[in-house]
């Protein structure tokens, strides 16, 4: 499995991804096997694409790098309902098991919020984007800094065979440029700084008008409140990812169903 070094506080999270998906090749006996289904990104790129309304991409983790523990629930199902019932657009699911303390089952679990769902992962070759169809996932993200052109271009081709729709992740231009060659369904602009774990919005209000009409356009980090998110779909954003604000949250369908009436009160 190759790993491509990023100069970033990505780099001991890649190799433990890489770890773990060797260990589950391995468990399986070879190669995983998948049967192409167009529903499945078709699903998840429709829910992002309310024409006038901001989506909402709720994300269920257990920590994060940048800030630590956020729960010590252990289903996180439940959770994931309580996002449907907030309004959510579509799930994001962290399966990274030792950053972000995530596990493939969380998928699973997931499944019960009827939501189309992310696997929000490092993922670094075609096998790992063929597993994600048994994990339940409609959409796979792509992440441009850790991934060489070939790489991209492999994994993109393959999540289409299979029906899978692509959030390709970028932090700036280069990594735009490289991104929209692929053509993904969906582009986006993460604000959080690899090397630091600064996040600026600047750089995705930069960013998001550079994407062309027809893919979906994700506003990712440092969506902390109501405000930051209208901030975004003044940006240009179609939808947003939010988990760290979320997953601290008492009654996450309670602050998902006002921040979507205070975007909506607040567009033009």
């Amino acid at each position: 499995m190759k790993i491509q070094k990023t100069g970033t506080r990505l780099d001991p999270i890649l190799e433990s991804v890489a770890a773990h998906a060797i260990e589950r090749r391995r468990a399986r006996g070879g190669a995983p096997v998948a049967d192409p289904d167009p529903v499945r990104g078709t699903r998840f790129v429709r829910a992002l694409g309310t024409p006038g309304e901001l989506s909402f991409i709720a994300e269920c983790k257990r920590r994060s790098p940048s800030v630590g523990e956020l729960t010590s629930e252990v289903d996180l199902g439940a959770r994931a309902e309580a996002y449907a019932r907030g309004g959510a657009a579509a799930l994001s699911i962290l399966t990274e098991q030792d950053h972000f303390r995530g596990h493939p089952d969380d998928l699973i679990a997931a499944a019960k919020a009827g939501l189309p769902r992310l696997r929000k992962d490092f993922l670094l070759d075609v096998d790992m984007v063929v597993e994600t169809v048994a994990m339940g996932a409609d959409a796979v993200l792509l992440l441009a800094v850790c991934l060489d052109d070939a790489q991209l271009r492999d994994m993109r081709a393959a999540a289409r065979e299979l029906g899978l729709a692509v959030l390709l992740e970028v932090h700036d231009e280069e990594e735009l440029e490289r991104g929209l060659r692929v053509d993904p369904d969906c582009l986006g602009v993460n604000a959080r700084d690899l090397r630091t774990f600064e996040v600026d919005l600047g750089v995705t209000e930069r960013l998001l008008p550079l994407v062309p009409p027809g893919i979906v356009r994700v506003a990712e980090s440092g969506i902390h409140a109501a405000e930051s998110a209208l901030r975004m779909r003044r940006a240009g954003a179609d939808a947003v990812l939010v988990g760290e604000a979320l997953m601290k949250s008492g009654d996450p369908a309670a602050t998902l169903r006002q921040w979507r009436a205070f975007v909506g009160e607040g567009q033009p």
